[in-house]
């Protein structure tokens, strides 16, 4: 194709139809996906709601529901104060200590670019 033959495509296209009709396909695309994400979170609550009273259909507000699933999805997790901080960084001057090993080698690859030599044994 020639030069003068794209130019004659491109003085054809009409640019801000084009970008119009991309930008209204674009809106009626999203409103449909906002629909769909509705109905799949609508869904997704009536799933939860039967797994939580073991199969029976549940009469339960959405906001009962939600409050229980949070209660069920967290973690108990150790408060700083209870964790035991035995490996310490050997860096100069850095007090930093950690409940393990891992938390430790992390830190000494974020903070001071420490290479413990592992990285090559996990790369094979």
């Amino acid at each position: 194709m020639s030069e003068s033959e794209s130019e004659k495509q491109d003085a054809q296209i009409d640019y801000y139809k084009e970008a119009v009709k991309l930008y209204y396909y674009n809106c009626i695309l999203y409103n449909h996906l906002e629909k769909v994400m509705t109905e799949r979170n609508d869904l997704k609550t009536k799933v939860l709601k039967y797994e939580l009273l073991g199969g029976e259909l549940a009469q339960l507000d959405d906001d009962e529901i939600m409050n229980q699933l949070e209660d069920r999805k967290k973690k108990s997790r150790r408060s700083a104060a209870d964790i035991d901080r035995q490996f310490f960084c050997s860096f100069n001057n850095c007090k930093k200590a950690y409940g393990t090993e891992a938390s430790l080698i992390q830190h000494q690859r974020l903070k001071h670019g420490q290479n413990n030599g592992m990285d090559a044994y996990f790369r094979i």
